[in-house]
């Protein structure tokens, strides 16, 4: 039976790491910041402007929707899916596995295109970003458990 290559993609709201994993072994193949990509923290030259409508009526100045945070992640999630797309295209992978904090895995859930989605073997609601590769193998022993 053939041992089965993952691509684990781990991130958070600033870091992003792809991790090769066969029989137990783990390699890092990339890793991106935010800060590598211009468009993913914009500093603004000035506060977002205040409503200026009186109390109790609404006021549409400012997009209360998204905040700053959220609007950075999912242009960072962008870059993050772009690299893994990179990844999966050269070939020489089985399955994908995503590991990520809640909220930028929910993000990564909305925007992965249906064809790599359908690759993905598991995803866990778990931001291991930082973990050294030496130390990744228990966290996936669920993941690739016979």
């Amino acid at each position: 039976m053939k041992t089965p290559r993952m691509l684990i993609l781990l991130a958070s709201d600033k870091l992003c790491r792809l991790i090769a994993a066969e029989a137990g072994r783990f390699t890092e193949i990339a890793s991106h910041s935010a800060a590598d990509f211009p468009d993913v923290d914009v500093e603004f030259t000035s506060p977002p402007p205040r409503g200026q409508s009186p109390a109790g009526t609404a006021s549409f100045t400012i997009d209360p929707r998204q905040s700053e945070a959220e609007q950075e992640r999912g242009r960072f999630a962008a870059h993050v899916i772009a690299a893994l797309e990179s990844q999966w295209a050269k070939g020489g992978h089985d399955r994908i596995v995503i590991a990520a904090g809640p909220k930028m895995l929910g993000v990564l859930r909305d925007r992965l295109p249906k064809a790599l989605a359908a690759q993905v073997m598991a995803d866990m609601d778990k931001d291991l970003v930082k973990i050294p590769v030496h130390e990744m193998s228990p966290h996936f022993a669920e993941v690739f458990a016979p």
